[in-house]
């Protein structure tokens, strides 16, 4: 008898969710809650989480002619965190036919979450991003450093997060600790400073200069551009 009791008992615990997400063609996931996972073309992933926060990191690659040759896009690494129940969720992504939608999605990712009824579901998203050449990267490292600063879409901060925001997130979860290391560093004297600035190429800074710009609010924005003009 006691042994029937301790079956049902184990029965009924709470094993975590049984959720799942459809993934449109040509986007590969790179993390999911964590892990390294390497998944593309339409894959229904099974999520399973003890507290309900789904954490996926994906890449969108498509192909666009433009000026009759096909240019390949790979995107940046994209996180989405969403609460979910137990059922099936649908992600939408746009349709990349040129070169100025492919950099727009780069700059500001636009994403679409249903669920079964087709009702949005409300997440936060962010970048995964590293500086330098992408080859070989750890991604799982990566993800576990980033969901440490407390980030906009990290996992540990989920639970102070109950809303969409567009808060900018920590440097530490944009800029590689490396050269946010180098900068604090640097601070020691003027030359100093000059020369790891150096290091970071103009592209680099490009790019952080627009992450930022887009995760500004209309007022900020404006008034970034009245110190430029």
């Amino acid at each position: 008898m006691r042994h029937i009791i301790a079956l049902l008992c184990l029965t009924l615990s709470p094993m975590g969710i049984a959720a799942s997400l459809q993934l449109p063609d040509r986007a590969e996931t790179v993390l999911v809650n964590g892990k390294a996972s390497q998944q593309q073309s339409s894959v229904k992933l099974d999520l399973s989480m003890p507290d309900n926060m789904q954490q996926i990191a994906f890449r969108y690659q498509a192909r666009y002619r433009d000026n009759g040759s096909q240019n390949n896009f790979i995107s940046d690494v994209v996180i989405l965190r969403f609460q979910a129940s137990e059922q099936n969720y649908q992600l939408t992504l746009p349709t990349i036919n040129s070169a100025s939608r492919a950099n727009q999605f780069n700059d500001q990712p636009t994403i679409t979450l249903t669920d079964n009824t087709g009702k949005s579901i409300v997440f936060t998203q962010d970048k995964l991003m590293k500086s330098g050449l992408q080859i070989g990267r750890n991604f799982a490292q990566e993800i576990a450093q980033y969901n440490g600063s407390g980030a906009i879409a990290a996992i540990a901060s989920a639970k102070r997060i109950t809303s969409k925001t567009t808060t900018a997130a920590p440097v530490a979860a944009i800029v590689p600790v490396a050269i946010t290391t180098e900068v604090t560093a640097s601070n020691n004297t003027a030359d100093t400073q000059v020369n790891k600035t150096e290091d970071i190429t103009q592209a680099e800074i490009s790019r952080m200069l627009d992450y930022w710009y887009q995760k500004a609010n209309t007022n900020t924005q404006a008034e970034f551009k009245a110190k430029i003009n």
